[in-house]
């Protein structure tokens, strides 16, 4: 355990959506094992509806109760309905297999290079992956015989989703020239940060985050003005150096759920929200991990929790061929954003400051994902990042541990899919596989032996890690009841 020091200590909560689940992890182990609370939070998009709830707390004791919500929080948000609402010109869509397609596209297409799949490129499409007959890769031509198929057959889908939608079209295009600037709304998420309900997410106390004892800046990014500015703990509106109150009316003060909701509309698929006398959006646009906020504000001490990996993973996708979104998703948003991440890290410290930052080397989740199970795993690996990351000794040992962390993760993420294949296949056909109730033992034989490995090294494990390999995974709806118990580790 780090041993407390005198300063001031900032928590720097990165965006990423539901990657923010990640962040719930790490701030769990901070507060909960570390005993490290914050006298300065600075946040951008995910990130500031967690410092949001975060903010209410002044001791210990109270911090603990509100990371504990963030958490709870997180889960409540995969029922998306409890968040996003849908704009007037997606409405006039509803029912049809095009407007589904769009929601999900902006709701769960954001995958992951975390995860590994059940089924392998090769087995759905063979000749495009490995010529299995010949144990090498295909040829130009056969790639490009694959790569054609492919298009015909999104072509054809588009074709389909389109004329089952014709009857809706006339009417969502006459929508769209009110309600054309964004997909989707977060009225469902403004409606439960403020009043709480049925949804599971707490309301947010005002009156709280206003007092005395903890300093607050949440990124937005002012469209008319053309400038990042941040929304303060009693709703005033300050300039880029997180002090400096903005001119005349544009100071404020707003209501800081609103301030917390504008830091979070992602571009394009949120619309602007209204503060004071500008329009903003995500602070994400250009800080995504608010360093030079904690600096201006004289944190001697920061803790940066990032949401999404530093490094890039390589997407072997023909972005040549590609649809103008994906290509647009690669090169304006990951790239753009990992290269914002890099830049805002690099921020320069006065001496005598310290940077410690937690950050995720896998990408587990989605940015919108509404899996609770993988959700839950990026939230454990929050946790195990934090801890080793934060952990004192032998460089050696701690790096060796840092990377049984990540075999532990892909573990649980591949037995998460190998789980939920067996779960759809048993529903439909009645019958179990036993070999894939071996590799499934397999799995949790080594996130056993990683678990007790750390524990035998006097590494920190979470309270109730032994369900990872004693259970399945978390997976939505019934149980198939034929399935038997998760076949345990043998030891």
């Amino acid at each position: 355990m780090i041993e407390s020091t005198t300063g001031t200590t900032a928590f720097v909560l990165a965006g990423g959506g539901t990657k923010g689940s990640f962040e719930a992890g790490a701030l769990a182990y901070l507060v909960g094992t570390e005993r490290i609370i914050p006298d300065i939070v600075t946040a951008t998009s995910a990130g500031a509806i967690a410092a949001a709830v975060l903010a209410q707390a002044r001791t210990h004791d109270e911090f603990a109760q509100r990371v504990q919500e963030i958490e709870d929080d997180i889960l409540a948000m995969t029922r998306t309905e409890h968040v996003f609402g849908e704009q007037a010109w997606l409405r006039a869509l509803k029912g049809t297999a095009l407007g589904r397609s769009v929601q999900s596209a902006v709701t769960q297409g954001a995958g992951t290079q975390g995860a590994t799949p059940v089924v392998t490129l090769n087995q759905a499409m063979p000749g495009y992956g490995v010529d299995t007959a010949i144990g090498r890769p295909p040829s130009i031509r056969a790639q490009r015989r694959a790569a054609r198929k492919v298009r015909r057959q999104r072509q054809r889908r588009m074709f389909r989703l389109a004329a089952g939608a014709l009857h809706r079209l006339p009417m969502a295009h006459k929508r769209l020239a009110t309600s054309g600037s964004s997909v989707l709304t977060l009225e469902p998420l403004a409606a439960a940060l403020r009043q709480g309900g049925q949804s599971g997410i707490q309301p947010i106390d005002l009156a709280l985050i206003s007092r005395p004892g903890l300093q607050l800046r949440l990124a937005v990014v002012a469209l008319r003005a053309g400038v990042l500015r941040y929304v303060t703990e009693n709703g005033t509106i300050v300039e880029e150096d997180a002090q400096t109150p903005a001119p005349g009316p544009a100071a404020g003060p707003v209501d800081l759920v609103e301030g917390a909701l504008a830091s979070a509309s992602v571009p394009l698929v949120f619309p602007p929200r209204h503060l004071a006398d500008d329009d903003y959006v995500d602070g994400g646009v250009l800080q995504i991990i608010p360093i030079r906020a904690a600096v201006q504000l004289g944190a001697s001490r920061i803790i940066a929790v990032v949401a999404m990996p530093l490094a890039l993973a390589r997407d072997e996708r023909n972005f040549a061929e590609s649809q103008a979104a994906n290509v647009g998703i690669r090169a304006m948003g990951m790239i753009g954003m990992a290269a914002r991440q890099q830049e805002n890290l690099a921020t320069p410290l006065p001496a005598g400051v310290t940077l410690t930052t937690i950050d995720p080397i896998i990408d587990v989740v989605g940015l919108f994902e509404v899996q609770p199970g993988l959700l839950r795993i990026n939230k454990d690996y929050g946790w195990l990042r934090a801890a080793d990351i934060l952990a004192p000794g032998c460089p050696t040992m701690v790096a060796e541990v840092a990377e049984a962390t990540h075999r532990l993760i892909r573990a649980r993420l591949q037995a998460w899919h190998i789980e939920e294949s067996l779960w759809v296949s048993t529903l439909r056909t009645g019958e179990i596989d036993a070999g894939t109730m071996a590799l499934i033992r397999e799995l949790k034989q080594e996130i056993y032996a990683v678990v007790d490995q750390r524990k035998q090294l006097g590494f920190p494990v979470p309270d109730g890690c032994e369900v990872w390999w004693t259970d399945y995974e978390a997976h939505g709806g019934l149980r198939p009841s034929n399935l038997p118990a998760c076949p345990e580790p043998l030891r």
